[in-house]
């Protein structure tokens, strides 16, 4: 508790990261080089790399259709066209989100409609999204944000009210639980991304999931070629698709498999880091650890978010931060802002690209959705992706350098 390290002092944190995930297994290593040499890289049709790969993943989310895709975002893409997006249609998207949840909407000229969200969770707010549907609301995405599963039962409820199919990103929420049961298994399709520091992660691809073969079906036709599509669907709407080449490649395949064997493992693991980091946060005067209702869990974590007050402590979250990096905290703001801050949807400069003449679309003011706005001001985010194994020096000095910030936050003022 000496002079804080932005004014000369010894920074409190010297311990460094562990390795971030991804990690590249044994076996999968020894999968890779299989596949190298044999020159077997590219999968069109349905190989025994990418048939394993489904079946993991349908076994796992207890589902009984898989289809591997290109990116989370490709596989979003097939999964609206699936449940019968069309151009006009609105959807209702969370505000806060990667803008990927919402992208490929326009790819579909459909018209997203943006709801706010729990300041707490940063879930979609759903009493706001029903404020919201009109005669033109076609369907609603949700994504478990960093993790923590959406009221699904709310959000099952509310569809069935107005009619509404429902699309999981559970690109943060890889074995996240709700009421005992993993995401991506209460809607009319999930999709899962494989990239980055995703906690399955083959280094870029993804996964649909859905109970309903017609979704299946359609989910074909967008992105897959006809070696793989004709398999299932008659010649006349397999036979060239609709032109996007969104096949998984073999080698994301395998990566994928191996890490779906020992994820729940992998998930315990991290669990326990991340509410060792939270138990070292609790009480500390200005910051609130992640906040997880007590009938779900959040299997991977994809980011750990704790909540700043400034008005405890007298100094703006960017000082906050500021003094906290000088003491060797890898801390920041979110890296995405809600989209409604975004360009895209603070002006018309879309169109007419994407919109038909005539189809109205919402812009967007600050202010408009405050529980989206809140929550990214509050949050202050950790390093989670290299949080994937035991570092309690890592983590006590973690807690030494925020207490040191803390007791000396006078002098930042």
């Amino acid at each position: 508790m000496t002079q804080l390290a932005l004014h000369g002092g010894a920074p409190a944190v010297s311990a460094p990261l562990p390795a971030p995930w991804p990690h590249l297994s044994g076996p999968a290593r020894k999968r890779i080089d299989a596949l190298l040499d044999a020159a077997d890289l590219s999968d069109y049709a349905l190989g025994p790399s990418i048939a394993e790969f489904e079946r993991t993943v349908a076994d796992y989310h207890d589902v009984p259709h898989v289809l591997g895709a290109s990116s989370g975002t490709a596989a979003l893409h097939m999964a609206f066209y699936a449940v019968g997006i069309e151009p006009g249609d609105e959807v209702l998207v969370p505000s806060y989100s990667f803008h990927a949840t919402v992208a490929p909407l326009f790819l579909l000229s459909a018209v997203p409609v943006l709801c706010d969200v729990d300041p707490v969770t940063g879930n979609i707010d759903l009493a706001d999204a029903e404020s919201r549907i009109t005669g033109r609301t076609k369907a609603v995405v949700v994504t478990h944000m960093w993790g923590h599963p959406v009221d699904l039962d709310g959000l099952t409820a509310l569809a069935a009210r107005h009619g509404l199919r429902v699309v999981e990103d559970g690109s943060h929420a890889h074995g996240a639980r709700y009421r005992g049961r993993r995401v991506g298994a209460f809607s009319d399709a999930a999709v899962f991304s494989l990239g980055a520091r995703k906690m399955v992660s083959g280094g870029t691809g993804g996964v649909l999931l859905t109970s309903r073969r017609e979704v299946y079906e359609r989910a074909l036709m967008p992105g897959h070629c006809h070696e793989r599509a004709q398999l299932v669907l008659p010649p006349e709407d397999s036979a060239v698709g609709y032109g996007a080449n969104y096949h998984l490649s073999p080698l994301t395949a395998v990566v994928c498999t191996e890490q779906y064997r020992d994820l729940d493992a992998r998930i315990e693991v991290k669990t326990q880091v991340l509410e060792g980091l939270s138990r070292r946060l609790d009480g500390v005067p200005g910051l609130r650890p992640p906040t997880t209702a007590d009938d779900v869990t959040r299997g991977g974590w994809y980011g750990y978010k704790a909540l700043y007050e400034p008005d405890e402590l007298g100094l703006s979250l960017d000082r906050f931060i500021e003094a906290l990096r000088a003491e060797g905290l890898s801390v920041d703001r979110p890296s995405n802002r809600p989209l409604h801050r975004l360009n895209m949807f603070t002006s018309r400069r879309l169109e007419p690209s994407y919109y038909r003449p005539g189809t109205e679309r919402p812009v967007y003011r600050a202010g408009e959705l405050p529980g989206a706005e809140a929550y990214y001001e509050a949050c202050l985010s950790f390093p989670a992706p290299y949080l994937h194994e035991p570092c309690d020096d890592l983590l006590d000095q973690y807690a030494e350098g925020i207490l040191k910030v803390v007791k000396h936050r006078d002098t930042l003022r």
